[in-house]
C-alpha cells in the first residue's frame, strides 16, 4: 500500500434524498484528503439526483435502475479506484477521523484486508444516542477457521462500519443481486462473514460511524413484522452464501435453519420465497437436509415455549 493511498468512500442510496447530503458532506469533510466518493443511486423516484447533481465534480455519480442494494454495491465497486473501499449508507455519516484512523490501521497491520469499526446508533428525531450492543475483542481478528466451521464471531457493526484492502473487495464483489436489503442480516451479513472467511481482519476501537435510526429503516426501524423479515432475509443470505461459497456450507445450513425456523414459528414461507426454498432444499443432500430440518424444529420449538 502507498504511503497516502487512494480512499473510495462508496455512498449507496435509493430514495434518501433528505439525508444524502449530510453524508455526502461527512465523506468530503474527512481530515485524510486522499478520498474519492463515489455516490451509486439505485433508481431513486425522489429528489436524490437533484442532491447528487449539486456536487458537480467533487463526487463520483453512478445512476442506475434500481436493482436493490447488492445490485449498487456492484456498481459502485466498479468504478471506485481506492486501494481502500469504505462502505456507507446513504442516511449514516461518517466521523471526520474516520478514512485517517483506518489507513493508519491497515498501514500498521499490512498483514489484514479489513477494518471494522464502532458504529454509534443515534435517533434521528431526538439526535440522542441509542444504546447499543458493542463488539468487546478489539485489534487483531482471524476468524477464518471459525467462520468455515459454522461459529462467526459476532459482530455488531452495520453496513457503514465496514472497510476493505482492494484485494479483498475483489474477491467478495460482485455479490449476489438476491440480497437487496442491509439493515439486520442480508447484505452486510454476507459481506462480513464472508471477510471473515477469506482474510485476517482488524476490529477497530473507535466510534467512527454514526448510524441513522428513523421510520424508514430497512430493519432497524420496523417495530412490526421483525421476526418474519429476519427469517426472510436470513434465508436469502444462507442461500447465497451457499451457492457462492464452498468454504461457508456450514454457516450457510445453519443460517438457512434459523430463518427457515423464524417463517415457521411466524406464519410459515409464503410467495416467492416459497419457490427458493423448495429448490434449495431439493438441491442439498440428505444428510444436510437432515441438519436443515432438525435445526429449524429445534429453533420454532424453543422459541414458541420460550414466547
Amino acid at each position: 500500500m502507498s504511503d497516502r493511498p487512494l480512499v473510495s468512500i462508496l455512498i449507496n442510496n435509493y430514495n434518501y434524498g433528505r439525508f444524502l447530503g449530510e453524508a455526502i458532506d461527512g465523506a468530503l469533510a474527512q481530515t485524510y484528503e486522499n478520498v474519492e466518493v463515489v455516490v451509486v443511486d439505485d433508481g431513486s423516484k425522489d429528489n436524490s439526483r437533484e442532491v447528487v447533481a449539486s456536487y458537480g465534480n467533487k463526487i463520483r455519480a453512478v445512476l442506475k435502475e434500481n436493482g436493490g442494494q447488492a445490485s449498487a454495491f456492484n456498481a459502485g465497486i466498479a468504478a471506485s479506484k481506492g486501494e481502500i473501499i469504505c462502505l456507507l449508507d446513504s442516511d449514516d455519516i461518517f466521523l471526520p477521523d474516520k478514512v485517517a484512523s483506518i489507513v493508519r490501521i491497515l498501514d500498521a497491520n499490512p498483514q489484514v484486508g479489513w477494518c471494522f469499526d464502532q458504529v454509534r446508533k443515534f435517533d434521528d428525531g431526538t439526535k440522542k444516542r441509542l444504546p447499543d450492543a458493542k463488539t468487546d475483542e478489539c485489534g487483531l481478528w482471524d476468524a477464518r477457521n471459525i467462520t468455515a466451521a459454522g461459529k462467526p464471531p459476532y459482530i455488531s457493526t452495520a453496513t457503514s462500519g465496514l472497510s476493505f484492502r482492494r484485494r479483498v473487495v475483489e474477491k467478495i464483489f460482485p455479490m449476489p443481486e438476491l440480497l437487496r436489503l442491509t439493515s439486520g442480516c442480508s447484505s452486510d451479513a454476507y459481506i462480513k462473514w464472508t471477510a471473515l472467511a477469506l482474510d485476517a481482519g482488524w476490529m477497530a476501537c473507535d466510534e467512527l460511524t454514526l448510524m441513522r435510526v428513523h421510520s424508514n429503516n430497512a430493519y432497524t426501524g420496523q417495530p412490526v413484522g421483525k421476526k418474519r423479515l429476519r427469517g426472510e432475509i436470513e434465508l436469502s443470505t444462507a442461500i447465497c452464501l451457499y451457492e457462492q461459497w464452498p468454504i461457508l456450507h456450514r454457516l450457510a445450513l445453519k443460517v438457512f435453519s434459523r430463518g427457515l425456523g423464524m417463517l415457521w414459528a411466524n406464519g410459515g414461507v409464503e410467495g416467492g420465497q416459497k419457490k427458493r426454498v423448495d429448490t434449495f432444499l431439493r438441491n442439498l443432500a440428505f444428510p444436510e437436509k437432515f441438519e436443515v430440518f432438525l435445526r429449524a424444529c429445534v429453533w420454532t420449538t424453543v422459541r414458541r415455549f420460550g414466547n
